[in-house]
């Protein structure tokens, strides 16, 4: 993360939905949402925002993005209240991306843009935020014949409109192909390089791993871990693993590849004799590797696989929270908040 002065500061900030209370549908009951969450975020960094389907993603991005309201705690923007900023000035630190936009039609991005901008009295150029975006030879390709990498491109360009100072992405690598993927993680980067604070929301830990400089866990709309990813996972003791699997050599012991490994046979697959994993609680280094590898080789084992096996997010929300692996994510989003941890969720309206 870079230093300085966050751009984006969250105080133990809460929302939770208003939902109708039947059969007194104007009697109002409080549902889901976030509870008391904190973060710190810095111009130049990209903070993974993971978490299963309905643990709040999408509700927090809103609530930093104003779009809802908070109950209690404090969101500053650049050291400034967002309350003392106003509606409109704040919004002018910030663009968001929604999950997904229905582009569609023949308009092209250029004159979709155009209209976005002259609706918002920008003074941006449409052409510029277009070719910032990677879509200089796709501006007056009509939207019905776009790709959804250039959807997602166009949404982007549309979250930039005024040059925010941080942005706020739901979900933006869903529907893309690897290609596309890599396209995009290379222009996230860039404009993180610009200075750009991004927060990117996804449920897919490997995919995060490959660009973000840190990452917010969210469960049941509570942050359960924050930092880097080495950080976390180190926290939660859910370090990476060694896979590996030869010939020629019956695999001792954990004991024998130092203190405080274990170790794990697997089925061996076809051409191999063994297939085990190892795991430290503080991961791997490069010269640990090595010693695994001398001592298999010096015991006359020929490796055909060492792979680094990082944890899964299920894997790291069981560590948080308690609970099962495979219970993880088949969670549904219910009319009130279950908590993870205890903490006073409030009595209904």
């Amino acid at each position: 993360m870079s230093g300085g002065d966050p751009v984006l500061q969250l105080s133990e900030v809460t929302f939770r939905y208003r939902l109708p209370n039947w059969p007194k549908p104007w009697l109002k009951r409080l549902g889901a949402g976030i509870h008391k969450v904190n973060l710190d975020v810095h111009s130049g960094s990209i903070l993974g925002l993971i978490g299963p389907n309905g643990a709040g993603k999408t509700t927090l991005l809103h609530t930093i993005a104003g779009l809802n309201a908070h109950d209690s705690g404090n969101v500053r923007l650049s050291g400034q209240d967002r309350e003392m900023l106003g509606w409109a000035n704040a919004q002018r630190h910030i663009g968001l991306m929604p999950e997904r936009v229905n582009w569609s039609g023949t308009s092209t991005p250029r004159e979709a843009l155009r209209r976005i901008v002259t609706m918002r009295g920008e003074g941006d150029s449409p052409e510029e935020l277009l070719e910032l975006v990677g879509m200089r030879s796709r501006m007056d390709t009509p939207l019905e014949n776009m790709s959804q990498g250039m959807r997602q491109r166009l949404s982007l360009a549309c979250a930039l409109l005024g040059s925010p100072d941080i942005l706020l992405l739901d979900e933006p690598m869903n529907g893309l192909d690897p290609v596309a993927q890599a396209a995009f993680r290379r222009l996230l980067r860039n404009l993180a390089d610009s200075g750009v604070a991004i927060i990117v929301s996804s449920h897919n830990l490997q995919e995060m791993e490959l660009f973000v400089d840190s990452l917010a866990i969210l469960h049941r709309g509570q942050m359960v871990s924050y930092g880097s990813l080495q950080d976390v996972e180190r926290a939660l003791g859910c370090s990476p693993s060694l896979l590996i699997a030869g010939n020629g050599w019956c695999p001792p012991s954990a004991g024998s590849f130092g203190v405080g490994v274990t170790m794990e046979m697997c089925e061996a697959w076809q051409g191999e004799e063994w297939r085990f994993t190892l795991h430290r609680n503080d991961g791997w280094t490069s010269d640990e590797k090595h010693d695994v590898l001398q001592a298999i080789e010096g015991a006359g084992g020929r490796i055909s696989l060492l792979q680094t096996v990082l944890p899964s997010l299920e894997d790291l929300l069981s560590a948080a929270t308690g609970e099962a692996a495979d219970e993880i994510g088949f969670e549904i989003a219910s009319d009130s908040m279950i908590p993870v941890r205890t903490w006073e969720v409030g009595e209904d309206e």
